[in-house]
């Protein structure tokens, strides 16, 4: 570690506004890491299974054949009709296959699709789509099969596994039974799709109920407001770091481009980004969002999309000032690749500040991502980010006739929120005080 590393080690460590904003957001580190610890997600249960395993537990030696047959329900209600399905989309494929050898009529081909929407084995748009998009029915359906077979091959792997605990006896069987009973407990949490980011219904009364030890920050909408801040906290960090690293990548390639390279190319890449920045960040986002859809990763899209304009232009003025430098000149004298002076030489020392912006950014982000979300445009309804939490508290505080009285569904992520932006802006004032030094007293 060289000396110059170390003074300005030394300057961070010893700047209040780095201490306190890098406390605060190791503690969120600490409870993004730790959410499944902290607020542990309630796991949906399946009868049979649970069945299974309150069975292996009590006495499984003389339980052996109930336990054998609550996992034998699990397999029948789960894969029942895998094997016909299977065989169906089998003898469908056959005639996909001699319909593009021109053995059989169109016609044919889609009365035997018809057959299988009928039999609730495929949905009806095969049907209705073939005639004007033949192709893609057809590309659509080979991809339907390779669900097909996938679940047929799952079906078999765990109808073995069941069969084979007839011939285990004593603790070999109680060892694999408890195998069995994970391997199919984790076979049906994906089958339900299950998303831990969901907050649980905790209550079934709408009304916000207080503060209490079973829900330290209360409940709001069914939903358990501790739980839904706790796993906020990935939600936060996820948007912050992906939107920012994204866009900042995007920005730096479009500004790097433009100013080192000049001329048309320049003014064609700045005006597109002058175009970019004179529609409005909010409304932009609410609109694409619209577009896109609800979900986080849509909201992430949008953000991006939106957000790379500032990067752009901040590495365009740092380069334009740089790449005059005698460095610059000596790389292009020896015959560089532009791409290498670019990258090696030129961002090194002019990506600094935009290094800080992008810190500074990630707060803004989150904070613009619970809007949307608040709006009703970002995250569902009932997932973990705050600023779905804050959306239910607007039933409840305006126009209320004591608004004071549900100050918890507001508290708690409305501090999360606060705390989580002011430590990413208390780090990025940190830096430019450390390392820029028209900055440093």
């Amino acid at each position: 570690m060289n000396e110059e590393t170390k003074r300005a080690l030394k300057r961070f460590f010893t700047n209040p506004s780095a201490i306190i904003g890098f406390s605060i957001l190791v503690f969120f580190i600490i409870v993004a890491i730790f959410a499944p610890v902290i607020a542990p997600p309630q796991l949906p249960k399946e009868r049979n299974l649970e069945r299974a395993l309150e069975l292996v537990n009590e006495d499984p030696t003389g339980n052996k054949d109930s336990i054998i047959q609550e996992f034998q329900s699990y397999w029948e209600d789960t894969y029942f009709f895998a094997e016909m399905d299977y065989q169906d989309m089998s003898r469908l494929m056959e005639s996909v296959e001699k319909f593009e050898d021109g053995e059989i009529e169109k016609e044919v081909l889609k009365s035997q699709i018809e057959e299988l929407v009928d039999m609730y084995v495929l949905n009806r748009s095969y049907y209705e789509d073939f005639d004007e998009d033949t192709n893609g029915v057809i590309r659509r359906l080979r991809n339907e099969y390779e669900s097909v077979v996938e679940r047929y091959e799952r079906s078999l792997q765990l109808s073995e596994m069941i069969s084979d605990l007839q011939s285990l006896e004593g603790q070999d069987f109680k060892n694999e039974a408890l195998n069995v009973y994970e391997t199919l407990n984790k076979d049906f949490l994906n089958s339900i799709d299950f998303d831990p980011f969901m907050i649980p219904n905790a209550v079934s009364t709408l009304e916000p109920i207080p503060p209490s030890p079973e829900h330290p920050f209360g409940i709001v909408n069914q939903k358990d407001i501790f739980y839904g801040v706790v796993w906020g906290t990935r939600t936060a960090f996820q948007i912050g770091l992906v939107v920012v690293l994204i866009s900042t990548a995007v920005g730096l390639f479009i500004g790097s481009v433009a100013a080192y390279f000049g001329g048309w190319l320049e003014e064609v890449l700045m005006r597109i980004t002058d175009i970019f920045m004179s529609i409005p960040f909010m409304l932009a986002a609410m609109v694409l969002t619209t577009i896109l859809g609800l979900g986080v990763r849509n909201m992430m899209i949008a953000l991006i999309i939106f957000g790379w304009m500032v990067t752009a232009r901040l590495i365009r003025g740092n380069i334009l000032q740089a790449k005059n430098e005698q460095y610059v000149m000596a790389a292009k004298a020896l015959g560089v690749r532009d791409a290498a002076i670019i990258v090696k030489h030129i961002l090194p020392n002019t990506i600094f500040p935009v290094l800080i912006n992008a810190t500074m950014r990630i707060g803004s982000m989150v904070i613009t991502a619970a809007a949307l979300s608040f709006l009703g445009l970002g995250a569902p309804q009932g997932y973990a980010d705050w600023g779905s939490i804050l959306s239910y508290s607007r039933d409840w505080i305006i126009g209320g006739t004591s608004p004071g009285q549900y100050w918890f569904t507001i508290l708690y992520p409305g501090v999360a929120m606060i705390l989580f932006v002011m430590g990413w802006n208390l780090l990025g004032d940190a830096l430019r005080d450390v390392f820029d030094p028209r900055m440093r007293r």
